[in-house]
C-alpha cells in the first residue's frame, strides 16, 4: 500500500490502496481498511508493505477475507515516525513493513485490518 492515511481521536481509522505484485508484475489490486480503538490522538500517512516468504501464505491471502488483529504503540512527528507493534493473523510467515510515516499522532491502539481485493 504505498499510501495508508489513518487519523483518530480514541476512535480511529484509516484507508490506503495498493497492488499486490508477484514476481515484479501486477497481479491484482487491493485496498486496506482499518479501525483502531485506544488512546490515541492525530492523523498521519504511511506506505506499508507484506512480504509472503511462502507460496502457501500469498495462497492463503489470496483466498481469505484478508482479517489482521493486532496492537501497536505509535508515534509519528513531521520529522520522524515509528511504530512497535504485533498483527495476530493465520497469514503467517507474513512480514509487514511500516514506512515513510508523516504527520502528526501519538497513540497505543488495538486495531483491526481488512484487505479487500479490488476488482475493476
Amino acid at each position: 500500500m504505498p499510501l495508508i492515511t489513518e487519523a483518530g481521536l480514541i476512535y480511529g481509522g484509516g484507508y490506503g490502496r495498493g497492488a499486490l505484485r508477484v514476481g515484479g508484475v501486477t497481479v491484482d489490486y487491493y485496498s486496506a481498511t482499518k479501525a483502531t480503538f485506544g488512546l490515541q490522538i492525530g492523523a498521519q500517512q504511511y506506505a506499508h508493505a507484506l512480504f509472503f516468504m511462502t507460496e502457501a501464505a500469498l495462497g492463503q491471502f489470496r483466498r481469505s477475507p484478508g482479517w489482521a488483529a493486532g496492537a501497536d504503540v505509535r508515534y509519528a512527528t513531521p520529522q520522524q515516525g515509528a511504530s512497535l507493534g504485533k498483527d495476530t493473523t493465520e497469514l503467517e510467515p507474513v512480514i509487514a513493513l511500516v514506512f515513510g510515516q508523516q504527520g502528526l499522532i501519538a497513540g497505543a491502539t488495538l486495531a483491526g485490518t481488512k484487505y479487500t481485493r479490488i476488482i475493476p
